[in-house]
């Protein structure tokens, strides 16, 4: 009896310990800036359709379909408070630097930014896409992709057939309740 009370004790301890080893995860992440006046943090009910070329497949609707929604997180740069930048930022990478974050690829968005698409999941059933982009003049932006079972070769394969006029409008009509959170220095190319 007493070695079975210490083999579930000894069992439940590691449990405790390996889950507390990963760090936070983005969605923690999300919902702690929630109430900080500096991020936007938006629920994006865009219509994934209307935002691709025409030439899109019946794979590729299949594709889109399989994706739940999109959250998306603003910061934009206070230029009187450099520090704040610096450590939201570096949160974030520290974060999308985690095993659990799988690396696709980098990119260059916009004029002055960086950006790295990543993915959490399996090769070839991914649960949660995600689009980090650093513009370190004006601030950065992460989009989170979630979805049941989404190919990641087929999301980047898909990416490229976006037409960036209607996810700009997209995104206007989604987000421009909202106010001017970013000055008219964004532009989707």
């Amino acid at each position: 009896m007493k070695k079975k009370v210490l083999y579930l004790l000894t069992m439940l301890t590691g449990s405790l310990m390996i889950s507390c080893e990963q760090g936070p995860s983005l969605q923690q992440y999300f919902v702690e800036k929630m109430e900080d006046p500096s991020f936007l943090i938006v629920n994006l009910p865009i219509q994934l359709d209307s935002i691709f070329q025409k030439d899109i497949t019946a794979k590729d609707r299949e594709l889109i379909s399989s994706i739940g929604k999109l959250n998306l997180l603003f910061y934009k740069k206070d230029k009187t408070q450099p520090e704040k930048y610096k450590t939201e930022v570096g949160k974030v990478k520290t974060i999308l630097s985690e095993d659990r974050y799988q690396h696709l690829m980098d990119f260059k968005a916009f004029d002055k930014a960086q950006g790295n698409l990543l993915f959490e999941g399996k090769t070839d059933q991914i649960e949660e896409g995600i689009v980090f982009v650093d513009a370190s003049e004006m601030g950065f932006g992460v989009l989170r992709i979630l979805g049941d079972q989404i190919n990641p070769a087929a999301l980047l394969s898909l990416s490229k057939k976006i037409d960036p006029k209607q996810f700009e409008n997209q995104i206007k009509s989604s987000v421009g309740s909202l106010g001017n959170f970013f000055d008219s220095e964004i532009k989707i190319q």
